[in-house]
């Protein structure tokens, strides 16, 4: 009899083991299906911010608003530029009307390409506030085809998690991937075309400054591979050569216009605020097969810069004192010296300590692009 109980015990336990683990199976499978059901209807949720180099292409008007910051007592006003393609170039049309800096609206569209969103934070607009997505803390940019708008995103707080955005078409707010906050958010410098001109030294025949000092005339003849300098002092009646004479100091003043950039725009001011009613100093050169480049000098602008123009043409801007010291130089600045003030420093018009930069990151964004 004990037998009997013994051997229906352990048949019993046997058929629970069996339904146990049937159970276990069908739980986990039953967990599995909803798992992959949650995460088919999360990235359903998540929108498709993919744009190919053919989509971006397309692009006609870029509109990109900054919000103003406080630090400490200091506050940064908020900015929106306005980018638009006229032709093969892109120009800004707010706040300016300028040439803009095609390099770095070609990054910014690059980008477009890369941004995905890699996950959902929040479904609807009660998170806005907690993340910065609202309009005068996030940065907004919009993207047009004419005037179809084919993207548009906000861009908030950033953080371990990752950058937090909203886009057109959706209230939620995603972590975006791909995004790189300084393409899109230049100030109006960065966004503007900074060169001026470009020369090749090689090909200068004559040099002329004039200033409180007198005229310098600096001249080749045919076949000359040196300079030849005379001064007409101020109170002089005749140009007379230059005593001590050094010729490579023409061609370090060729190299620092060889590429030049401005440093800033005197947009809204007056020739009476530039000083340029009546120039403090001029610099012609003149280059083989050219018309000979005219540049008028002005008072100081910021720092050591000084406002200058180019003769026809009536954008007024401000170049660093390493190029513009050259058009105020007294005789000394071309006689045999030491060259401890740095006269054959780098070309372009920078100040020394701002070569190796990438354009648009040492100097003020976007310089150094073609104008």
């Amino acid at each position: 009899m004990a037998e009997k109980t013994d051997k229906r015990l352990y048949v019993a336990i046997g058929v629970l083991g069996i339904l146990g683990v049937g159970y276990y199976a069908q739980n986990q499978k039953a967990q599995k299906a909803e798992a992959e059901h949650t995460v088919s209807a999360t990235a359903a949720k998540l929108p498709d911010l993919s744009m190919s180099e053919e989509e971006t292409g397309k692009i006609t008007k870029i509109v990109l608003e900054k919000p103003g910051k406080t630090e400490g007592e200091e506050q940064e006003a908020g900015e929106k530029n306005v980018l638009v393609k006229d032709g093969d170039q892109w120009r800004l049309d707010e706040p300016v009307k300028a040439l803009a800096n095609q390099k770095n609206v070609e990054s910014l569209l690059e980008n477009l390409t890369k941004l995905e969103a890699k996950e959902q934070v929040a479904p609807d607009k009660a998170a806005y506030e907690q993340y910065d997505l609202v309009d005068g803390k996030a940065v907004h940019a919009a993207f047009y085809e004419g005037d179809k708008l084919v993207r548009e995103l906000w861009a908030g707080k950033s953080g371990g998690r990752g950058q937090m955005a909203r886009v057109n078409g959706s209230e939620a707010v995603f972590v975006l991937g791909g995004y790189s906050s300084f393409l899109y958010s230049r100030n109006t410098k960065g966004w503007r075309d900074l060169s001026i001109l470009e020369l090749d030294p090689e090909e200068a025949t004559a040099v002329t400054i004039k200033n409180e000092n007198g005229e310098f005339s600096f001249s080749k003849a045919d076949g000359a591979t040196e300079w030849s300098g005379k001064l007409k002092a101020t109170k002089s009646p005749v140009a007379k050569k230059i005593d001590e004479f050094d010729p490579k100091k023409v061609d370090n003043l060729l190299n620092a216009y060889k590429k030049l950039n401005a440093t800033s725009f005197a947009d809204g001011k007056s020739d009476s605020e530039t000083g340029l009613v009546q120039p403090e100093a001029s610099l012609t050169i003149q280059v083989t097969g050219d018309d000979p480049i005219v540049i008028h000098f002005g008072g100081s602008a910021e720092g050591s810069s000084r406002w200058a123009r180019l003769e026809g043409k009536e954008e007024v801007f401000s170049i660093s004192s390493w190029a513009s010291d050259w058009a105020f130089a007294k005789d000394e600045k071309f006689q045999k010296a030491d060259d401890a003030e740095g006269d054959d420093g780098p070309p372009g018009g920078m100040p020394p300590g701002m070569m190796g930069m990438p354009p648009g990151m040492g100097m003020p964004p976007g310089m150094g692009a073609p104008h």
